[in-house]
Order: C-alpha cells, then structure tokens, then sequence
C-alpha cells in the first residue's frame, strides 16, 4: 500500500491491519536553505478499513483525502496541511487525535462520525473550513477552541452546517441555530432532537 501511494496512487477498498504508518512517505528538499520535509504527493484512501492511520507531526503538500473509510484509532495530532484535506463519509470509531493540526488550505469533512472523543486544541485553521452533517457523538472540544480562537470566523469561513454536537460540547451563548449545529439524540449518532 504505501508503495502505490508514494507514487501518488489512490488507494481503494483495502484493510489493513496494524497502523499505516506514512513516515516512510516522508523526504527532505531544502529551499533557500530551508529543509522542507513533509510528504510531496498527494494521499487518497477511499472505502477502506484502517486499524490506525498515523499523519501526527507530518507536513502535507499536496491534497489528503479520506472517503468512506472506517478507522479504528486517528493520529493526525500536529499535522499541517498546505494544501487540502478533505474527509467524507468516513466512521472514526476510536479517539481522534487531532491536537496541534495546522492547515493552510481548505478543510472539508462531510458526513462524518466521530464516535470517539475528537481533540482539537491549539488547532490553527487558516484557510476556509466546511464542516457538514458531522456527527461528533463521542464529544469533542472542538466549538471550544473556535468560540476562543476564531468567534469572527466562526459562519463565514469556518461553516457548520447539520453538525450535532452534544450539548455539554457547546460553549454557553453560542447561537447554534445561526451556526447550523444540531443537538444529538442520546443513543443516535446522527439524529437531532425534535
């Protein structure tokens, strides 16, 4: 698998066992006396069963893209991405790691369980970030960390369209109906009250 993806192919339809591990993705090019180390093709997982994907503290220049894919652990913890990252129609069963992700491009996660806790502190999203239909039933911090680092942002280029959050995952005074956040159902990881 990662022999086809360091050549920039997309990968379909695999299981894999154990952690996919893309450090051996990673190389050095130096500009202007900089070593810009990171991953130089792009990434595309689609409808595939992962255990574990490993991105943490990993530099991404090209797009990373996750469709239909079930993960059982997210380790995307200090990663940054230049360009886009886009995750859709995805499960992520266990805790989703995402402390510290930096992003320069664009952000799109649609249709999307997060069954897990999902950690975003100290994130620094950049550039614009569509959130839609996401379900965050395992708790998140996420609307947290906006309300304190990104309020002005916050429904115009930082969109939530159809995401249910638990109620104790909303920050007080937060107007949720302008924001298009939906409570969840205890007990339904897609469904809203009412």
């Amino acid at each position: 698998m990662l022999e086809r993806l360091s050549i920039g192919e997309h990968v379909q339809g695999v299981r894999v066992a154990g952690l996919l591990d893309l450090d051996p993705l990673v190389v050095s090019r130096w500009l202007c006396g900089e070593d810009m180390r990171g991953i130089y093709q792009a990434i595309v997982l689609h409808d595939c069963v992962l255990d574990g994907i490993d991105l943490e503290g990993r530099t991404f220049y090209e797009m990373v893209e996750l469709v239909g894919c079930r993960v059982a652990a997210a380790h995307f913890a200090q990663a940054y991405f230049y360009s886009i990252l886009i995750i859709e129609d995805c499960i992520f069963e266990g805790e989703f790691h995402g402390r510290g992700i930096q992003s320069d491009g664009r952000m799109v996660v649609h249709n999307t369980v997060f069954a897990g806790w999902a950690e975003f502190g100290d994130v620094s999203l950049r550039g614009r970030v569509d959130l839609v239909d996401v379900s965050f039933s395992g708790g998140t911090n996420l609307l947290h960390v906006l309300a304190d680092s990104s309020q002005e942002r916050l429904g115009r280029e930082i969109r939530l369209g159809g995401c249910g959050f638990r109620a104790s995952d909303v920050p007080e005074g937060l107007d949720v109906a302008r924001l298009g956040i939906v409570p969840l159902v205890e007990g339904n990881p897609r469904g809203a009250e009412g």
